[in-house]
């Protein structure tokens, strides 16, 4: 299998359990495990920039290229659904958008300004947990993480996006409130819903 491309293919590599991969042309007349579009890894694989990848159940090894010539980055990823995107305006970053498992709407009910007596709930709607070597950006619905070298979870919840920091340090960008938070091994940050 040739190096992958920058912001053209990126290599996947099944560690353990099940891995799905969806492919950015993929229809949804093709399924494994019943999810539409989506094919079981079973071997070290080069996908297009744009796949999304389910990870809920298994252990997935992500090779990417940046920028400079013949320079690679990895990570291991798991617990969730999730699309890579690289393009040049990310400096080389390799962005992981989570994918919802179900729908906000439906999951999460009223909301807490719609109701001040009701909190809102903790309920995870999608989840990504990683350890990575290079520059990667973990992009949730309320707050974006971006790494180097670090060992991290991002939780979309009812109640807002959870940064987990385990190893290193993770520079969060709050959407809501337009600021960026240092978090540290052992912290945690909640960048709340809107």
């Amino acid at each position: 299998m040739p190096p992958p491309t920058f912001a053209l293919t990126v290599d996947l590599q099944p560690v353990s359990g099940r891995v799905l991969v969806q492919l950015p042309s993929t229809t949804a007349r093709s399924s494994a495990g019943g999810r539409a579009g989506f094919v079981l890894l079973s071997a070290p694989r080069q996908v297009p920039v744009g796949s999304v990848i389910d990870a809920t159940a298994g252990l997935v090894r992500l090779t990417v290229a940046t920028p400079a010539p013949a320079h690679l980055q990895s990570g291991s990823f798991h617990g969730g659904i999730f699309q890579v995107l690289q393009n040049s305006a990310d400096h080389g970053l390799t962005v992981l958008r989570i994918r919802d498992n179900r729908s906000r709407q439906t999951t999460c009910g009223l909301t807490a300004a719609g109701n001040p007596t009701r909190r809102i709930s903790t309920t995870i709607l999608g989840l990504l947990r990683g350890v990575a070597t290079g520059q990667f950006r973990t992009v949730g619905q309320f707050a974006a993480a971006t790494v180097r070298g670090t060992a991290w979870g991002v939780r979309d919840r009812c109640d807002g996006t959870l940064t987990v920091v385990e190893q290193g340090v993770v520079d969060v960008r709050d959407f809501h409130v337009g600021k960026n938070i240092i978090v540290t091994a052992g912290h945690t940050y909640l960048a709340q819903a809107g």
